[in-house]
């Protein structure tokens, strides 16, 4: 069971009351983990194959886990599950010459895309400075920059024919996504193709019911916690979306392709769209 489902279903019977000390419990946790975790990382990193992967603390903030086994099997898998994606509409992810993986991170997905030596510039971009800080320094084969939290970004106007946004409008509200969706249409090349993921029937279906009713009502829900305080900024939070909403808004600046239930890593929906 993923995280956010376990989340959700706790919130069904836990007073909210409880709700601040079990969000205090669990961070104590997971800092102690994290701190374990990164005493046996050079041993683990050494048998991965790769050369150098993020430190502990960076894969928790991207990954909700320390874990470095399982981040490398979810990165791995999204990489997979884009190029299946893009194979499903006649597209090959080699083909393309610029991509842009916007909220980047510590490279959890760009990790895998270092052999597609095709790509004449790869980019990554993320609000999290030490994330950028460790990729540009590990990375080679990308250039990284941070952005801001509202556009624009710092690159000219139909740069990019591939922009990956993978879990970062599933944390975004309208005013924030609706903003972002414009931007990426300015930085993406005709026909050029934007791949995202939203949380869809399968991560909202067990919310509370009056949680479920809004988001049958208008769509897309937004909420807000304390779990990632201190983490993240304020505007971080956890967004909800319907197949037909994101058919109805995200088509006002994208072509829509297709739209995958549960595309991503068999948990939030995967959205293909292109510029007109």
């Amino acid at each position: 069971m993923k995280l956010q489902d376990l989340r959700n279903k706790i919130k069904h019977y836990m007073p909210k009351e409880l709700a601040p000390l079990l969000v205090f419990f669990r961070r104590t946790y997971m800092r102690m983990l994290t701190l374990w975790t990164g005493l046996w990382d050079r041993r683990n990193i050494r048998k991965s194959g790769f050369d150098r992967l993020p430190p502990a603390s960076l894969r928790y903030r991207v990954h909700g886990s320390p874990d470095l086994k399982s981040f490398l099997n979810v990165g791995k898998r999204c990489k997979e599950d884009i190029e299946v994606s893009l194979s499903r509409s006649g597209e090959n992810l080699s083909s393309f010459q610029n991509i842009l993986d916007f909220g980047c991170g510590c490279g959890r997905t760009l990790l895998w895309l270092g052999n597609h030596k095709q790509a004449s510039c790869v980019h990554g971009t993320d609000i999290d400075s030490e994330a950028i800080w460790w990729c540009s320094k590990h990375l080679g084969f990308g250039k990284f920059s941070v952005n801001k939290p509202l556009p624009p970004l710092d690159f000219p106007s139909g740069m990019f024919d591939l922009i990956l946004a993978i879990s970062v409008f599933t944390h975004l509200d309208e005013d924030h996504q609706f903003l972002w969706l414009r931007e990426l249409e300015r930085v993406a090349r005709r026909k050029g193709v934007l791949v995202l993921t939203v949380h869809g029937y399968h991560c909202w279906k067990e919310l509370r019911n009056d949680d479920v009713k809004k988001i049958q009502e208008t769509g897309f829900l937004f909420l807000k916690s304390n779990f990632w305080k201190g983490l993240f900024p304020e505007w971080y939070q956890t967004a909800y979306h319907t197949k037909e909403y994101v058919l109805e808004n995200y088509g006002k600046y994208f072509e829509v392709l297709d739209y995958v239930p549960r595309g991503l890593n068999n948990h939030q929906d995967l959205v293909l769209l292109q510029k007109p």
